[in-house]
């Protein structure tokens, strides 16, 4: 079986399809506020290590924790 791609994962100038997400809490609350809910396309436009990523979502430009990520799965 193959590994669970993350949304941490995805590199820069990738576009990733979110298919669920491990986030409960504040975390799945924080990612729903950003339009990030299973079924949106969201494009990486920064992924640097150990810091916050930075991803377009619709028309939006926004940061996303990388521990919040890494609960974000994507195809």
């Amino acid at each position: 079986m193959a590994e669970e791609k993350t949304l941490a994962t995805g590199k820069t100038g990738q576009n990733l399809f979110v298919v669920g997400t491990f986030a409960t809490g504040k975390s799945l609350n924080r990612l729903e506020s950003l339009g990030i809910i299973p079924g949106t396309e969201v494009e990486v436009l920064a992924n640097n290590t150990g810091t916050p990523l930075l991803v377009s979502v619709g028309e939006s430009r926004v940061m996303v924790d990388r521990k919040i990520a890494e609960q974000v799965l994507v195809a």
